[in-house]
């Protein structure tokens, strides 16, 4: 599909090279981090690309179990078929599967940057700001599947492997979905108020779990707490912190 250039420029070139002056010391904008490119390897990502076979050379939603998350390095290389968890899950939220497919819930500034996650936010700011996800065949295959009811069904299961892992978490999350996640008053009042039953680093949903990773990623229970819905006047934004 075609891409707006300002979609294609992050889809290709965000966090993929190194940013020539921070080795010199001199880039701006490495504390808070808010480069375009990487500082440190572990904030690398690699390109998504969708083959001539229409498969992506990394998987959107299977976290490889090898990255070292610390170093930023896998032994399998930019060759890995699995997801690297970034610093920022950057591979995943700047996926062709992903990035910008989705509305942002957080408010756009003055500067027309989103309040919470700056300039380089992967989710849409208005209508014109969305794309179409672009999809791996494999998970194609696996959707018809699922609407013809061939999947679970034991026979007629149509020959996904070697290549089925890049839809198996999308699978699993349609087969297990809570039905309750589809009322909206049950959303306002538990989304990320409890502890997600995953083991960590096994939750394939990532950014997009409704329950919460860690205490940053913690909501407080609306009902509970009784707090309001306009934000706190003593918050400071990321780039109000000074150094310390």
């Amino acid at each position: 599909q075609t891409e707006k250039p300002t979609h294609y420029r992050y889809l290709k070139e965000f966090r993929t090279e190194q940013c020539p002056l921070f080795s010199q010391h001199k880039c701006a904008q490495h504390r808070p981090f808010t480069c375009f490119h990487w500082h440190f390897l572990n904030q690398r990502r690699r390109r998504p690309l969708r083959r001539r076979d229409g498969t992506f050379n990394y998987s959107p939603d299977v976290y490889c179990s090898k990255y070292n998350e610390a170093t930023g390095v896998c032994p399998d290389g930019d060759e890995c078929p699995y997801l690297h968890r970034t610093t920022g899950d950057t591979e995943r939220k700047y996926h062709l599967r992903y990035y910008k497919t989705g509305t942002c819930i957080h408010e756009t500034d003055a500067r027309g940057h989103c309040v919470k996650n700056g300039l380089h936010c992967a989710f849409a700011h208005g209508p014109l700001d969305l794309r179409p996800p672009v999809c791996d065949v494999r998970e194609l295959q696996a959707q018809e599947a699922l609407q013809n009811g061939q999947l679970g069904s034991g026979e007629g299961v149509p020959d996904l492997q070697p290549g089925v892992l890049a839809s198996q978490a999308m699978i699993e999350k349609i087969l297990s979905e809570d039905p309750r996640w589809q009322d909206a008053n049950f959303v306002l009042g538990s989304y990320k108020t409890e502890q997600c039953p995953k083991p960590p680093r096994l939750c394939r949903q990532g950014y997009a779990c409704p329950h919460y990773h860690n205490s940053r990623d913690r909501r407080r229970n609306p009902r509970r707490f009784q707090y309001r819905s306009t934000p706190c006047p003593s918050v400071k934004h990321g780039d109000e912190w000074g150094e310390p």
